[in-house]
């Protein structure tokens, strides 16, 4: 009895080491190798645009309006000069002065990167400038006072947002660095900056 029990069915026959389980169903095809390598070249390149994003992402600083105070200095720029020309209009200059500076002004408050402020904010001075000059020889002495007090509001928040673009290229300036560094920095904008500081 105890020799029956040691004896195997014949159906669970123990497998030799050198057998090999039955091969699987194929479920998928094959890649041919040149498809797998141009598979593998393309997740490279997609992994090079992403660090690269990635990398430049991070050392970009926040839109220039959105830091500190620009937003606020803009407005301040605009109304005080916006100020200056309803004093000037009582010199009797040409009317091309005061359109000049309402246009640049509108420039400004639409102006969007530092790089657009910058320049309607140049060109705002400008016409301003003229302006100014044009009328403060046909102003009266009250007239030229308050022509003066709205240009010294004009310029003060004119140094305000110099502050303000300083603070903000200094770290255009890093990202500015990281892009130069990038591979493919042609498939991404140049970092903004403020112009003229």
């Amino acid at each position: 009895m105890a020799a029956a029990a040691q004896q195997a069915p014949a159906d669970k026959a123990p497998r030799k080491k050198n057998q090999t389980a039955p091969e699987k169903a194929d479920i998928g095809t094959k890649v041919s190798r040149p498809v797998g390598i141009g598979i593998m070249a393309v997740l490279l390149c997609l992994a090079l645009v992403i660090g690269n994003g990635r990398a430049l992402s991070k050392a970009t600083p926040k839109a220039f309006l959105s830091q500190g105070e620009v937003a606020s200095i803009l407005e301040d720029r605009v109304k005080s000069a916006k100020n200056a020309e309803t004093v000037a209009r009582r010199a009797g200059i040409d009317e091309s002065y005061f359109t000049a500076v309402e246009e640049t002004a509108k420039q400004l408050q639409d102006a969007r990167s530092a790089r657009a402020v910058s320049r309607a904010d140049q060109e705002l001075s400008g016409a301003v400038g003229d302006m100014t000059g044009a009328a403060a020889d046909g102003l009266d002495a009250n007239d030229a006072a308050l022509l003066t007090g709205a240009m010294d509001t004009f310029n003060d928040a004119g140094n305000l947002l110099r502050f303000e673009a300083r603070a903000f290229n200094e770290k255009a300036e890093k990202a500015e660095k990281v892009y130069d560094g990038l591979l493919l920095k042609g498939l991404f904008s140049r970092p903004d900056v403020y112009e003229g500081i």
